[in-house]
């Protein structure tokens, strides 16, 4: 495949859709594999079983954290229609094509925090922002950082002109660094990348952070974006505090 660039821009939950929404589309599981040691690739995989179809699907994304873009060759897809098909079998057979890059980055090694994570399924919770620190320890929150989520219209590309909602991109902006107020342009959209170019709406579902050995820390925003039909498809933007 192309390198594709991710514009704009976990865990193995299974999500019912937004409250108050309809539940016709299916929303995608999300579990991260992890960075490597400098930092520079996070590696995700998200699955579920497709509802127009009953399909057991399986995509595993590799993350060039700075640029956004996916690694040469990937991602990975994995849709099974054989009548024994199940979501078992599509996983395994996912990351198994994925394996040798998550062996080349050591990805297992370094899995990174999950800072935050704001399923839909969470009653209450905000869809457009998300704050959260960066260590895992109990007490008052030390050095906190807020990210902003921000939706926006883009030209309808030619593969959408069939819905009949209108085609949004998103803009992603730290709003709090280290407890204080910040208005860094994390990511900004005009476009979304294939696999989500007829999304209609977004919601920030978490954060992961790594600290490398050496370097800055890595923040990924997970953006959990939506087609017309309620179906939630994972982006991972990364953001450099």
């Amino acid at each position: 495949m192309n390198k594709r660039l991710i514009i704009g821009g976990m865990l193995a939950v299974a999500f019912a859709g937004l409250p108050g929404m309809s539940l016709a589309g299916d929303i995608a599981n999300i579990q991260p594999i992890g960075f490597s040691a400098d930092g520079k690739v996070f590696g995700f995989q998200e699955f579920g079983i497709e509802e127009s179809g009953n399909l057991p699907y399986s995509n595993t994304y590799f993350i060039d954290t700075e640029d956004g873009h996916y690694l040469e060759g990937t991602p990975f897809h994995t849709e099974l229609t054989d009548k024994d098909a199940n979501l078992s079998k599509a996983r395994r057979q996912n990351l198994t094509a994925a394996r040798s890059q998550m062996d080349k980055y050591d990805l297992l090694t370094n899995p990174g925090l999950i800072a935050a994570f704001n399923p839909p399924t969470e009653l209450g919770s905000p869809s457009k922002t998300i704050r959260y620190t960066t260590l895992a320890t109990d007490g008052p929150p030390k050095a906190p950082y807020t990210l902003s989520l921000g939706e926006m219209p883009v030209p309808t590309p030619k593969d959408c002109t069939a819905v009949d909602k209108r085609v949004i991109g998103f803009s992603l902006q730290m709003i709090e660094k280290e407890g204080a107020p910040n208005r860094q342009a994390a990511r900004q959209a005009t476009a979304v990348p294939a696999e989500r170019v007829c999304s209609v709406e977004y919601r920030i579902g978490g954060a992961v952070v790594y600290q490398p050995e050496a370097g800055n820390q890595v923040h990924i925003a997970l953006v959990l974006a939506f087609d017309a039909d309620r179906n939630g498809r994972w982006i991972a933007v990364p953001v450099h505090p």
